[in-house]
């Protein structure tokens, strides 16, 4: 909230209402008073150094600071109070609103809340979505190199095992192979360090068994598995 819409919003709701004697005027003003002293106390600074720098020295500047903290003035500007304030090196906006939500100016305003800019919100969420995905790219983008690599070493291995008298399409192997690394991914999350060779011998298991059920070649079958599981274990001890 600007300077101006401050000073718009505490002359329409506190100036206002202790006019009108809707908001106690020395319950207010000692309120105010006590949290204005905490601030002075907060930056250091004496009462008669701070009349100074708001340009009433001597005597009646400590008279004038004093009566403010203490809550002896009618009313109180908010000109002034932001001097006094910004002297205090405080946000005034984030003063009023602690003020507000404090109870100071009555019940209506107790509840008052920030409101954040809602292009900013905005913004941020997109940022935030952006580096998510630009993650989650990444790590695709590693799994599919990884998977890749391990293709290279199983399919030379495999292919003399496909029947020679027809075509025979190795893709349900290489989807096979991309269920072992997901599995072991997986697996090795949830190991936290601990030796993961029962879950994913168990997986594996799992893994083999819908395979034949699937009615691949057994051997093929177990021939992938075998070779995932050497050079998946492999680069898990890598890992560890």
């Amino acid at each position: 909230m600007l300077d101006f819409e401050l000073g718009a919003w505490y002359s329409e709701n506190v100036s206002y209402k202790i006019r009108r004697r809707t908001v106690r005027n020395d319950e207010f003003l000692r309120k105010l008073g006590i949290r204005l002293r905490a601030e002075r106390k907060k930056a250091g600074l004496s009462q008669d150094v701070l009349a100074k720098s708001l340009g009433h020295a001597g005597a009646a500047g400590h008279s004038y600071v004093s009566k403010l903290e203490q809550g002896r003035f009618g009313d109180v500007g908010f000109l002034m109070l932001t001097r006094y304030l910004q002297v205090c090196k405080v946000p005034v906006g984030k003063f009023m609103l602690e003020l507000a939500q404090s109870g100071a100016f009555g019940e209506a305003e107790q509840g008052m809340i920030i409101v954040e800019d809602k292009a900013k919100v905005q913004q941020a969420k997109r940022e935030k979505a952006r580096i998510l995905y630009q993650k989650r790219w990444e790590r695709e983008f590693r799994d599919a190199q990884a998977i890749e690599a391990l293709w290279k070493q199983v399919l030379p291995a495999i292919k003399p095992m496909f029947p020679t008298d027809r075509y025979y399409s190795p893709l349900p192997y290489l989807n096979g192979l991309r269920e072992y690394y997901r599995v072991w991914k997986k697996v090795m999350r949830q190991a936290k360090g601990s030796d993961p060779t029962q879950m994913l011998s168990f997986a594996f298991d799992q893994l083999e068994k819908k395979g034949v059920e699937a009615r691949l070649i057994p051997a093929i079958v177990r021939k992938v598995r075998e070779m995932a599981s050497a050079r998946l274990s492999q680069a898990g001890q890598e890992h560890r």
